[in-house]
């Protein structure tokens, strides 16, 4: 396990807090704050019966990470994704351990968005369902989080051997030139086509439709469906979900669940030019 850590590993361990602040505050939390790391000790969350969360890296990044907490932090986790009242001592039940398994699930897409716009290559991490065996761990680290709703919020990163090496790995994207002031500043070239008018019409309401994948079906199977059939897309599990408005694709990303509803986090979207010619606004 490394005792001095890697800068790599810090930058990956800063990605993962800002994207659990973030997600706090979406969840209603304010004055989100994450304390010295010096002040968080490892055995804070070393004890036996916490509860483990693992994922798998993709793109960029390689190998196996863990997310690890006392059954009283997921609780408080759980129930400020899920809009309840905060309670320590109810009882920690399998809907809560689902709300706590979602509650990283949204930090880790945040935190792999992060780290593609850092990095400039595809990221992924993927939630693994099955944490059974042992993890060894290359590098760890602990932080708490504070806020006006929760207290004691200390959780556990452990990373593998793989999975350290692919952060130092990665290609940072360096900061664009400032523009100088004599230089006006230009819009993306991808955006250069955008049409000029498009702010007369942007008040018009348009049908938006989540996408998880489609199949074609022979007429005699759509009339033989019923409770409890099973309709299988042609879409793996780990692909995002498409965002449709009135028909044409303009986006993509993963599917979370915002106060009990659904919604989509945005990973890839089309430039402002592209989504008016797909919008036939051109």
């Amino acid at each position: 396990m490394t005792t001095t850590p890697d800068p790599a590993f810090i930058s990956f361990v800063d990605v993962w807090k800002t994207a659990f602040g973030k997600l706090l505050t979406q969840s209603g939390a304010a004055n989100v704050t994450t304390p010295d790391a010096e002040q968080v000790k490892l055995a804070d969350v070393a004890d036996a019966g916490m509860i483990a969360v693992r994922f798998a890296g993709g793109g960029c990044l390689k190998g196996r990470l863990q997310w690890s907490a006392p059954k009283a932090v997921a609780l408080q986790c759980a129930q400020l994704l899920m809009a309840e009242p905060l309670d320590a001592a109810a009882e920690f039940t399998a809907t809560h351990l689902d709300g706590y398994q979602e509650f990283l699930r949204q930090a880790a897409g945040e935190a792999a968005v992060s780290w593609k716009e850092s990095r400039g290559e595809p990221t992924e991490l993927l939630y693994q369902a099955e944490t059974t065996g042992a993890f060894q761990a290359q590098a760890t680290s602990c932080f708490s989080l504070e806020s006006d709703k929760t207290h004691g919020l200390t959780l556990r990163i452990d990373l593998d051997a793989e999975m350290l090496t692919s952060l130092a790995a990665a290609p940072i994207v360096q900061a664009a030139e400032p523009v100088s002031e004599n230089e006006p500043a230009l819009e993306p070239s991808s955006d250069r086509n955008a049409p000029a008018n498009l702010d007369m019409i942007l008040d018009v309401q348009l049908d938006a439709t989540i996408r998880f994948g489609e199949r074609e079906m022979l007429l005699q199977e759509v009339f033989g469906l019923m409770p409890g059939a099973v309709v299988e897309l042609d879409q793996l599990v780990n692909e995002p979900a498409e965002l449709l408005v009135a028909g044409r694709l303009v986006a993509k990303g993963e599917v979370v669940v915002v106060d009990g509803n659904f919604g989509l986090r945005v990973t890839e979207v089309l430039s402002r030019a592209q989504r008016a010619a797909a919008l036939s606004l051109g």
